[in-house]
């Protein structure tokens, strides 16, 4: 092979490496957020987020959900989402099942909050007995959560009340607001970010213990670079004025690293939803 035609068989090779490195640099990342929204409030909440991902990171990113949490559940575990932001617990299953990397958590914390509306004659979780309660999906932590906290007080949640599980924590919150339950009990950042005029025909009535806020994580595949890339990304998020715009319409207060106590928890609560599936609770 004669110098020339070596030349430019490398340079062919070098455009095509060059040409197929960009176009990897184009693809669009898949931001998942988990739906505990309906999704034109989601896309409101976090296209902030993927605006900055998207230029902090030289690429697009394109903002996804799904119907409900068991489908989020499935699709995160098909690989479907190359970035999670999701409820801790199912954050916690993504790293042990299927390699999603922690990239941080948010700095909030969230419990399961009770209300009832002020003329219901519920003052006390005490009262709930024999009364009609909303919650998310039992998938969502704050289902057991709230379960939990009714045990303690000695109750059997599946005898003593008539539990409603909604396909997320709006749904339960409306439950109560619209009659359809007697109470709901729902995530901390629900409540908070609902502003609505109802607000001030209900009252709450109880707390759970707290947790850990949203899992933030990212597909093994994007390689380690870029996962760097990602974390610094989303630590530099908080103080710009985007985020914190993002953070306060979120009530999601900032980001932090994970640690051992957080993944201790999360396998707690893991527990509780392993254990209810295999006793058929609905």
């Amino acid at each position: 092979m004669n110098p020339r035609t070596l030349a430019t068989r490398l340079l062919l090779l070098w455009l095509l490496l060059a040409g197929a490195a960009t176009a990897a640099q184009r693809t669009a990342l898949v931001l998942g957020v988990f739906p505990y929204f309906s999704p034109e409030q989601l896309a409101t909440l976090y296209r902030p987020l993927a605006d900055h991902l998207e230029t902090r990171l030289g690429r697009p990113v394109r903002l996804v959900s799904a119907p409900d949490f068991a489908t989020f559940k499935r699709r995160t575990a098909a690989g479907r989402y190359d970035i999670l932001v999701t409820a801790p617990h199912l954050g916690r299953i993504a790293e042990r099942r299927n390699g999603y990397r922690w990239l941080a958590l948010t700095r909030n914390r969230s419990e399961a909050v009770f209300v009832s509306r002020r003329d219901s004659g519920i003052h006390t979780l005490g009262d709930l007995r024999g009364r009609r309660l909303a919650l998310p999906p039992p998938l969502a932590i704050v289902h057991q959560m709230a379960l939990e906290t009714l045990e303690r007080l000695g109750m059997e949640p599946q005898h003593d009340l008539r539990l409603l599980p909604r396909k997320s924590h709006d749904q339960a919150l409306y439950a109560v607001i619209q009659g359809d339950a007697d109470a709901a009990a729902f995530g901390l950042p629900t409540w908070r970010r609902y502003r609505a005029p109802e607000k001030r025909a209900l009252v709450v009535i109880g707390r759970s213990a707290s947790i850990p806020g949203f899992a933030i994580l990212a597909h093994p595949r994007l390689g380690e670079p870029l996962l760097e890339r990602l974390r610094e990304a989303l630590f530099a998020f908080p103080d710009t004025a985007e985020g914190r715009h993002f953070f306060d319409a979120t009530a999601l207060e900032g980001v932090r690293p994970v640690t051992h106590a957080d993944r201790a928890l999360l396998d707690h609560y893991l527990a509780r939803i392993r254990a209810a599936r295999e006793a058929g609770d609905p």
